[in-house]
């Protein structure tokens, strides 16, 4: 695939074909292209291909996920980055995204991402069009759908569609943990100092069954205070997919230097037991972009993390 020297598998973990991500090294990326599948996974593809299209790294390395924009996007306040559709696009998401691109951008490039274009009503989907006709220079759009055939004619004519491929969701690796799982296993990021170390005794404790998921989620703030939140959740989805590969038989590949941990410890559960584990948190990752409390998003997390170890 064509990111996987550069990055892993990053173009494969989100399904993007690979004539994209070809032409985004290339710096020859369309500017409007229309991510068509399953929804969490297109939006996970969109956010990946709008972080790589904003890091400062080169194109070989984006996102790297250390530069100053990788940053301020995970930390969801890049000044050139825009998303609506989360709760349907309507004429006035085009209105304020429209006044948005008039603004003077901070950096070299500006994008924004459409979510549910297949879902606009035919108002909004009609006053994109010009926006989609005329893109000011550097500027990218990213719209996703479930069904190609739903959106717009006119849209679809003026935008490069690319049909994400089929993969069990929350099972690839998440693109963006990338860099996260590095500055763990790296002693040159202070914040992450003895993290891992702390995740696989917090991992150990939780599967004993001997604390409550309030006294998980409690653990969890403490012991991942350092980090940002979502890197945090991020490593640990990380972690419990190596314990799903080694209790499948395979290696630890990502955390080699833990290895005897993992094999000491992936023998607890089952690997669809691990599967439902990683989408707990991944769900919980997600609960973040929707501005749920922390505490009650870990919570929330954590009652199903206990689920799911008691329940099969």
């Amino acid at each position: 695939m064509g990111a996987s020297k550069a990055n892993g598998r990053l173009d494969g973990a989100v399904g993007l074909p690979e004539v994209l991500v070809r032409r985004l090294r290339a710096g020859e990326l369309w500017h409007a292209v229309l991510l068509v599948g399953e929804s969490s996974q297109a939006e996970r593809a969109a956010r990946w291909l709008a972080q790589a299209l904003l890091c400062e790294a080169p194109r070989a390395d984006a996102p790297c996920g250390r530069c100053r924009s990788c940053a301020q996007f995970s930390a969801g306040s890049h000044p050139d980055f825009w998303a609506s559709g989360e709760e349907g696009l309507k004429a006035g998401d085009v209105e304020a995204l429209q006044a948005w691109l008039a603004t003077k951008g901070h950096g070299t490039r500006k994008v924004y991402v459409l979510y549910g274009a297949d879902e606009m009503t035919p108002v909004a989907a009609n006053r994109m069009l010009k926006t989609l006709e005329e893109p000011a220079p550097e500027t990218y759009a990213i719209l996703t759908a479930k069904s190609r055939q739903k959106v717009l004619s006119t849209l679809r004519s003026r935008s490069f569609t690319c049909l994400l491929s089929a993969s069990p969701p929350f099972l690839s690796t998440d693109p963006t943990s990338i860099s996260v799982v590095a500055r763990a296993a790296s002693a040159e990021d202070p914040s992450f100092a003895g993290l891992m170390e702390r995740v696989i005794e917090w991992t150990e404790t939780w599967l004993s069954g001997g604390t409550t998921p309030w006294e998980m989620a409690a653990s969890w703030q403490s012991i991942a205070k350092d980090v940002p939140a979502e890197e945090g959740l991020l490593l640990l989805a990380e972690w419990l997919r190596e314990l799903m590969r080694v209790r499948a038989g395979g290696q630890a590949e990502r955390f080699a230097e833990w290895q005897e941990a993992a094999r000491r410890i992936a023998p607890i559960l089952e690997v669809e037991q691990y599967a439902a584990c990683v989408q707990a948190v991944m769900e919980a990752r997600l609960r973040l972009q929707s501005h749920v409390a922390w505490l009650l998003n870990l919570e929330q997390m954590c009652v199903r993390l206990r689920e799911v170890t008691t329940s099969w």
